[in-house]
């Protein structure tokens, strides 16, 4: 399996120059990613329980949150519950 990964910028532009279009195309980029990464996840088996009690479900959450924690800081936690929510294999639309 292929993963892309998007390089991160030196730095991110000040606020002051950043236009709604240009954030407005970040947006789209961001649910494309998602969009291909729910399409990830459905190709996986769905759990055999349900996750509240799978633990390879709370590990994977354990991983994915600690990453996007150390990448985003605090605010890092709340969008990567949203991703294992959203692209969970067992997840249906």
């Amino acid at each position: 399996m292929t993963t892309d990964h998007v390089a991160p910028t030196a730095r991110p532009a000040p606020a002051a120059r950043m236009c709604p279009a240009q954030m407005e195309r970040l947006d789209d980029v961001i649910i494309a990613l998602l969009a291909r990464r729910r399409a990830m996840a459905r190709e996986l088996p769905p759990p055999a329980r349900a996750r509240a009690v799978d633990p390879d479900f709370a590990e994977s959450v354990r991983e994915v949150t600690d990453r996007y924690r150390e990448e985003l800081g605090g605010a890092g936690e709340l969008v990567a519950r949203a991703v294992m929510v959203l692209c969970h294999p067992g997840r249906q639309p």
